[in-house]
């Protein structure tokens, strides 16, 4: 698959094949490790635009609006939703303290993705499972595009 063409990609940017890349690994994977348990999965830019989303048929659309939920919360604050949720829970605060609470999720699933030198071009963000199961899923998409 080619890139459509128009602003040529800065160096560092996530690439629409890159981004497909790592939904195909997440789909492969809970396929292989639960099949018939539906899923979605996200991959947004690093400005928190969605780039590529797959759905199972299983899924709901709840696990649609969840899986970039995770991925643009991600980018909103830089760093894995986990670890955002720790943060916030040290620091006494909860999603409803920011701008936009309806879309920021500190639910563990979304993980930001970054290139070898460190920098952030994207994060992926998946729903349908527990939310270990759903960062386990997250964690193989980061690991496609860094084998990319």
């Amino acid at each position: 698959m080619s890139e459509i063409s128009g602003e040529p990609v800065r160096p560092g940017s996530l690439t629409l094949e890159q981004a497909r890349k790592a939904v195909d690994a997440m789909v492969e994977y809970a396929t292989e490790t639960k099949s018939g348990r539906g899923m979605a999965f996200a991959v947004v830019d690093d400005c928190g635009v969605l780039m590529y989303f797959a759905r199972m048929p299983q899924a709901s659309l709840v696990n649609r609006q969840m899986a970039e939920y995770k991925a643009w919360s991600a980018i909103a604050f830089k760093r894995d939703t986990r670890a955002t949720r720790d943060l916030l829970t040290k620091m006494g605060l909860k999603a409803a303290d920011f701008c936009e609470p309806d879309r920021l999720t500190l639910i563990p699933g979304g993980n930001l993705i970054r290139t070898k030198e460190g920098y952030t071009v994207g994060a992926v963000g998946t729903s349908g499972r527990h939310e270990d199961e759903d960062e386990e899923v997250a964690l193989v998409g980061v690991k496609a595009y860094q084998q990319s």
